[in-house]
C-alpha cells in the first residue's frame, strides 16, 4: 500500500513548503482533470493551486496540494514522477468499475456541462464509458411522475437489452434516464420490423410504444417517453439531452392526454413556447381574450379534435361519437361568442395558436 505521508514528507522537502493531503470523489476529480486540460494522473495547475494524485480508489481519489507561488514547472513534474513510480510499484491491480458506475460517470458529466451551459463539448477521455460511444446513435429519454419510485440500473438495463435484441446504453441522469440505441441495431430491427414500418419514423414510433408498454408493465407510475429527431455522435451528447429535456417539457405542457412525445409533432408547440410572455399577451389582445371560453373542456376537446382531423367535420363527428349536427352546432356557437369561424383556414391558425397560448398561459 502506498505511505502517502512518507511520500507527502519527500514532496515537502523537494519544494520546502506544506503539503495538505486530501480525499475527493472520482467525480469531483474528473472535473478538475477536464477544467485544467491536464491528463487523468494529474498535475493539476490551476490558479491558486497545484494537486497530485497519489492514488485512485473504485469511488475515491487521494491527492496531495500545495499552493502554486513558488512551484516551479520543473519542481511540478518531479513530484508528478516520483509519485507516478510509486503507484506503479503497488502489487494491486488497477480497480475495475463496472457497467452502472461508468453509466453514472457519463450522467454526472452530462448534468454538469448542462448546468454549466457548455453545450458543445465532446466527451472526454477520462469518462470510461467513451469507449461504447462509437459511430451514430439515436438517443431516447425516459422520465416519471413518481418521485417515490426506485428503478434499479441492472433491472433497467437488462429489460432494455432484452427489448432490442442487442446492447445500448443507459445513462442516468437524475429522475431521468437517457437510452442510446446504436446505428448498426437499429438496422437490425429495421430488417425484422413488419412491412406496416414504412419509414424509419414509423419503426421509431412503434420502437418507443413498444418500450413504453413493456415498462408501464414492469413498473407502476406516470411515465413519458421521448426521442431524439436525429441521429447523434459523443461530440453531439450534451445538446441531445438538453433538446429531450425540452421536449419531455413540451409535452408535459400541450400533451397532457399523452405519454409518449415525438419533436417532429411538436414543432409549431416550440414555436409558441418561445414566444416571450410581452408577445404572447399582446396577440390575445389583438384576437380577444378567450380564456373563460377555453376552460370549457367539451370545447377544448372539440376544437383539438377537429384540428387533429385536418377540420374535417365527418371524421370529427365519428371520433367525438356525436352527430355531425351537434358538432356544427358547437362550431357555430363558437363562431357566435368568438366572430372566429374554424372551418376557415385563417381563423383555423388564430384559434389553434390561441389553445397552444392558453395552455402555456396557464401554467406559468
Amino acid at each position: 500500500m502506498m505511505n502517502i505521508k512518507k511520500l507527502k514528507q519527500q514532496v515537502e522537502n523537494i519544494i520546502g513548503a506544506s503539503i495538505v493531503e486530501a480525499k475527493m470523489d472520482q467525480h469531483t476529480w474528473s472535473s478538475l482533470v477536464n477544467e485544467a486540460g491536464a491528463s487523468e494522473t494529474g498535475p493539476i495547475r490551476l490558479k491558486d493551486r497545484i494537486i497530485w494524485l497519489c492514488n485512485q480508489q473504485a469511488k475515491e481519489v487521494n491527492v496531495l496540494e500545495t499552493k502554486a507561488m513558488g512551484v516551479t514547472e520543473a519542481e511540478a513534474k518531479l513530484i508528478h514522477l516520483l509519485l507516478s513510480s510509486a503507484r506503479d510499484q503497488q502489487p494491486f491491480a488497477p480497480v475495475k468499475h463496472d457497467d452502472e458506475y461508468r453509466s453514472t460517470q457519463l450522467g454526472e458529466w452530462l448534468q454538469d456541462r448542462i448546468s454549466s451551459g457548455d453545450l458543445h463539448m465532446p466527451v472526454p477521455d477520462s469518462i470510461e464509458i467513451k469507449a461504447r460511444l462509437k459511430g451514430q446513435m439515436l438517443p431516447f429519454l425516459l422520465s416519471w411522475d413518481n418521485a417515490g419510485l426506485t428503478i434499479a440500473f441492472s433491472k433497467l438495463n437488462k429489460l432494455l437489452k432484452s427489448y432490442f435484441g442487442g446492447d445500448i446504453v443507459l445513462i442516468p441522469l437524475k429522475e431521468d434516464w437517457l437510452i442510446l440505441l446504436g446505428e448498426g441495431l437499429f438496422a437490425s430491427l429495421r430488417e425484422e420490423s413488419e412491412e406496416g414500418a414504412e419509414t424509419e419514423r414509423d419503426l421509431i414510433s412503434a420502437l418507443c410504444q413498444g418500450l413504453y408498454e413493456l415498462i408501464t408493465n414492469e413498473w407502476v407510475g406516470g411515465f413519458h417517453l421521448t426521442v431524439g429527431d436525429s441521429w447523434i455522435g459523443d461530440a453531439d451528447l450534451v445538446i441531445a439531452a438538453l433538446s429531450l429535456r425540452q421536449t419531455m417539457q413540451l409535452g408535459r405542457v400541450f400533451d397532457v392526454t399523452k405519454q409518449i412525445h415525438f419533436p417532429w409533432e411538436l414543432k409549431l408547440e416550440r414555436l409558441v413556447y418561445s414566444i416571450p410572455e410581452e408577445q404572447r399577451e399582446h396577440f390575445i389582445e389583438e384576437t380577444g381574450d378567450h380564456a373563460t371560453l377555453l376552460q370549457d373542456e367539451e370545447l377544448v376537446t372539440t376544437l383539438e379534435t377537429f384540428f387533429q382531423l385536418d377540420c374535417n367535420v365527418s371524421e370529427t363527428a365519428k371520433r367525438l361519437y356525436i352527430h355531425r349536427n351537434t358538432l356544427l352546432y358547437r362550431i357555430d356557437k363558437f363562431k357566435q361568442e368568438t366572430g372566429l369561424d374554424v372551418r376557415t383556414f385563417r381563423d383555423a391558425v388564430l384559434v389553434k395558436l390561441e389553445l397552444l397560448l392558453y395552455k402555456v398561459t396557464k401554467r406559468t
